[in-house]
């Protein structure tokens, strides 16, 4: 027999039971959607910190001195790109002429519902990555005004210089670059200088120095890079003959026209669209050249390098023969590597001058984006920003 107080116990059973059902169900659902939260924001954390390093990565692969140089230290510029993961930007900064801070940051789109957001909304996940990457670039200084094997005759008003002197009109562009004095003449130790009429050398700490560790290798090795590598980046290739009336040339918008073969940059006007095109030259064979012409940049010569008359070259001379110059009014400023394999008399005649010009060099080898690369440094140059910075 039921008594009054067994009245009405089982719907307040029922009533707790569904409580404790419907808090085990809002409890399981937020404890899903916690997870989910969690793993998809942990997803996308990781997404913006790779996005993050491809961004410098890309930089770095794709380095160009000319373009993240600046005339000042610490002179920023940036890159972005947009990619099916999200966006990537990095700053570049300038610490010093050969290196740069790389700050990346990547942002990787989040679901709204992370966010607390609508439906059709989107934020962004986002990580910061910074790298210290320095600039190495090919080997390619020459040790002296002129480095040869093989006898040398300097004669006439010939002149042969290792004292560093910049170009006329470049002393805007060259205020980046030190001061590097160098030998005039750097020879093997069985060979010979003469002289004859006004013909000069001079050179710090000597004008001529005898090296007899002087050998193939001088002209063919140069740091990472080989003689093959130098060819294979060349940006005009030709076959050995006479050259004539090599300037610079521009398109109908009065850009530098790279794609004329005749065209081997501006060295009169380093302003001047065409003022900082340095392309690598390779002739297979002799060169001879035997009217007024001017270029810039790095000449790989397979054989002898004849100058005849009124040459203006600023930049690296590498010749795997002899080389010669005649006449007046050629004038190389940067420096001359000459093999001269057959031990041929090395002749410098005339009104002919080979200068050392550290600022020509340079600015051969780290404009042409194909001998320059950007490198982390060895030790401490990467740090996660996000985890060091607000």
């Amino acid at each position: 027999m039921k008594t009054k107080t067994d009245r009405g116990f089982a719907l307040p059973a029922a009533v707790l039971g569904l409580v404790v059902i419907g808090v085990l169900v809002t409890g399981g659902f937020y404890i899903a959607r916690q997870e989910h939260r969690i793993g998809l924001a942990s997803e996308n954390g990781t997404q913006s910190f790779y996005l993050a390093e491809q961004g410098v990565a890309e930089v770095m692969v794709n380095w160009s001195w000319q373009k993240y140089s600046a005339d000042t230290a610490w002179s920023s510029l940036t890159e972005s790109d947009t990619t099916d993961d999200g966006i990537w930007t990095v700053e570049v900064t300038e610490m010093s002429d050969r290196l740069f801070f790389l700050e990346g940051q990547g942002d990787a789109p989040l679901a709204a519902a992370l966010a607390g957001g609508s439906i059709g909304e989107e934020r962004m996940a986002s990580r910061r990555v910074g790298m210290i990457a320095r600039v190495v670039s090919a080997a390619l200084e020459p040790p002296a005004a002129l480095t040869t094997r093989g006898d040398v005759q300097v004669l006439g008003t010939a002149e042969v210089h290792g004292e560093d002197v910049d170009p006329p009109g470049w002393a805007d562009v060259c205020s980046a670059f030190d001061t590097e004095d160098k030998l005039g003449i750097l020879v093997d130790d069985s060979s010979t200088v003469m002289y004859a009429g006004k013909g000069r050398v001079t050179g710090v700490p000597t004008p001529v120095e005898y090296d007899p560790d002087l050998d193939d290798a001088t002209f063919t090795e140069f740091g990472e890079w080989n003689w093959d590598d130098l060819i294979s980046l060349a940006t005009l290739t030709f076959s050995g003959r006479n050259f004539n009336g090599m300037a610079p040339s521009y398109d109908a918008d009065g850009r530098c026209d790279t794609t004329d073969p005749m065209n081997w940059g501006d060295p009169l006007n380093p302003a001047g669209a065409c003022g900082t095109y340095f392309p690598i030259i390779y002739v297979d064979g002799h060169m001879t050249v035997q009217s007024a012409s001017m270029g810039q940049g790095v000449l790989l010569v397979e054989g002898d390098v004849d100058l005849r008359g009124d040459f203006l070259w600023h930049g690296i001379i590498i010749a795997q023969g002899a080389f010669e110059t005649q006449g007046s009014g050629n004038r190389v400023m940067g420096g001359v590597l000459a093999s001269n394999a057959n031990l041929d008399d090395e002749r410098t005649v005339g009104g002919s001058v080979i200068q050392q010009s550290n600022c020509a060099a340079m600015r051969a080898i780290l404009f042409n984006d194909a001998l320059s690369r950007a490198k982390p440094l060895g030790q401490r140059g990467w740090v996660d920003l996000s985890s060091v910075m607000p």
